[in-house]
C-alpha cells in the first residue's frame, strides 16, 4: 500500500519502548489514517487480571499436555502450539464454519468463559471501536449478518466483533516473519502479549514494512492489519516465558456477506447482474475500504 508512517505523540523512531505500549498510541500513515494502534492498558486491576490470564494459559497448556516447541498442528507462524476457536471460512468452504477444536475444546471453552479472559477480549474490542469506529461497525454488521444467516455458529465473546480467537500456548511463543493472508486485508486483528519475560530483550514485536521494533510487555495490546503488514517477534531468552492471545476475522467471511451470504460462484449463478457489478467495483474497492480507517483529527472532533 506504500505506507509512509509517522507516530502520533512522539517523533518517528525505529524502536518503541515498553512504556509507550502502556499508553495508547496510534500509528498513522502519510494521509493521516490510523493504520495501527498500540492500545495501552486500562487501570482498575487490568494488569492483575492479565496475570491471571497468563496463569490460566499456563494451566491450560499443562492440562493439554502441549510442549513449548512441538505443536500438534504445524503452522507458518511459529513452532509454538496454537489453538483456534470460533468461526472461519476459506479453503473451499461455501459458507462460514466452526473451527474444529478437538480434544482441547473443553479447555478452550473454560478459558472463554473466565471473567479475566473475557475482560481481555472486551478491551481489545473496545480499543478497536475507539480508534476505528467505522471499521468496527463494518465488523459488527458482518458478524451480525453471518449469525442471522447461520445462528448455530459458535461465539467466543458476545461483546466482541471478531469471529475467532487464537490461544498461543506453550510458554515460548514468538512468531516467525509472516502475514496472516486469510485475515481481512482491510481490517485489524488484536494481539495481547502474556508472560514473565523482559520485553527489552525478548519477544519484541517487529512490523517490517513500518520499520518498527516495539518492546511489547506483558499485558500490552496492538491492533494491526495483519494480512498486509509483515510481523514477527524477536527470540526469547532461555529463562523467559511468553504466550499470547489474538482475535481476528477471516477475509472470506466479509466477501461472503457482501455477496448476499453466497460465494462468488453462487452469486454468479443466482444474480449475474449483481455479480458483474461486484466484479467491476473491485477496481476501486480499496479506496472505499481505506475510508473506514479514521484520522486523529476526526476522532478528536468526536469528543469536542
Amino acid at each position: 500500500m506504500g505506507w509512509e508512517v509517522r507516530l502520533f505523540c512522539f517523533s518517528l523512531s525505529h524502536a518503541i519502548s515498553q512504556s509507550t505500549c502502556r499508553t495508547p498510541t496510534p500509528v498513522i500513515d502519510s494521509s493521516g489514517r490510523i493504520i495501527s494502534v498500540l492500545a495501552g492498558q486500562p487501570g482498575a486491576g487490568y494488569s492483575e487480571d492479565l496475570t491471571k490470564v497468563y496463569e490460566l494459559f499456563s494451566e491450560a497448556g499443562n492440562e493439554a499436555g502441549v510442549q513449548a516447541t512441538a505443536p500438534l498442528n504445524p503452522h507458518k507462524r511459529g513452532t509454538f502450539p496454537a489453538f483456534n476457536r470460533g468461526v472461519t471460512m476459506g479453503m473451499g468452504s461455501p459458507r462460514p464454519v466452526a473451527l474444529q477444536t478437538g480434544y482441547i475444546g473443553p479447555i478452550l471453552d473454560r478459558l472463554v468463559g473466565h471473567p479475566a479472559v473475557r475482560r481481555m477480549a472486551a478491551y481489545q474490542d473496545a480499543a478497536f471501536s475507539l480508534w476505528a469506529p467505522r471499521l468496527h461497525a463494518e465488523y459488527r454488521r458482518t458478524i451480525e449478518t453471518m449469525r442471522a444467516e447461520i445462528p448455530h455458529l459458535p461465539q467466543n465473546f458476545p461483546s466482541t466483533v471478531f469471529a475467532a480467537a487464537a490461544f498461543n500456548l506453550g510458554g515460548k511463543v514468538r512468531t516467525f516473519k509472516h502475514r496472516d493472508s486469510l485475515n481481512w486485508p482491510f481490517g485489524w486483528c488484536a494481539i495481547t502479549a502474556l508472560g514473565n519475560y523482559d520485553p527489552q530483550r525478548s519477544g519484541q514485536l517487529i512490523l517490517w514494512e513500518l520499520k518498527l521494533v516495539i518492546d511489547f510487555p506483558h499485558g500490552a495490546t496492538v491492533l494491526i492489519p495483519s494480512a498486509v503488514i509483515t510481523h514477527s517477534n524477536t527470540a526469547l531468552a532461555e529463562e523467559d516465558n511468553r504466550m499470547s492471545f489474538t482475535q481476528y476475522t477471516a477475509g472470506p467471511i466479509f466477501r461472503w456477506v457482501e455477496n448476499g451470504c453466497r460465494t462468488e460462484k453462487q452469486l454468479e449463478r443466482a444474480d449475474p447482474t449483481r455479480y458483474s457489478e461486484m466484479q467491476t467495483s473491485k477496481d476501486t474497492a480499496h479506496v472505499r475500504r481505506l475510508e473506514n480507517f479514521s484520522t486523529v483529527d476526526e476522532l478528536l472532533n468526536r469528543i469536542e
